[in-house]
């Protein structure tokens, strides 16, 4: 029996688009909050970095809920993704300290054979890769694959 739900809104791109998250992930990471306060988006793309949509949905607790959903209702037949979660970024908090954070969402996406690509802290005024890897090299997108 169903207890609870979430509602997932959708963008997908037009036929004529031509985004491509491997090259401009960071322009999301500035607008994330446009889609409102508390938000997980998770933005999905082919292996090539072309754009095939955006689902977003409020923050859960625990996160993996969220991203869940929203690979569920529109990441299938996506090889990639992105997830931009609005969340307090600490600008003196090591880089590293995310790892296991970022391993354990991987992992989630890995078992729905979808690669996870990075995710971005996001808030009013600062956002934060936790990808070890810099964003918009070939090593970020492929991970040295």
């Amino acid at each position: 029996m169903l207890t609870s739900f979430l509602v997932v809104d959708t963008y997908v791109p037009a036929a004529d688009d031509t985004f491509n998250l491997r090259l401009d992930a960071w322009s999301l990471a500035l607008d994330q909050r446009a889609f409102g306060p508390r938000k997980l988006l998770v933005a999905f793309a082919d292996a090539d970095g072309s754009f095939r949509g955006l689902a977003f949905t409020d923050r859960t607790e625990p996160i993996e809920d969220a991203l869940a959903a929203c690979i569920s209702y529109l990441g299938r037949g996506a090889a990639a993704a992105i997830a931009f979660n609005d969340e307090p970024v600490d600008k003196d908090k090591p880089p590293g300290t995310y790892f296991h954070f970022f391993t354990r969402m991987r992992q989630l996406a890995d078992r729905r054979g979808l690669r996870l690509i990075d995710w971005f802290a996001c808030d009013d005024d600062l956002f934060r890769s936790m990808s070890p890897m810099a964003a918009g090299s070939e090593e970020w997108w492929y991970g040295g694959e």
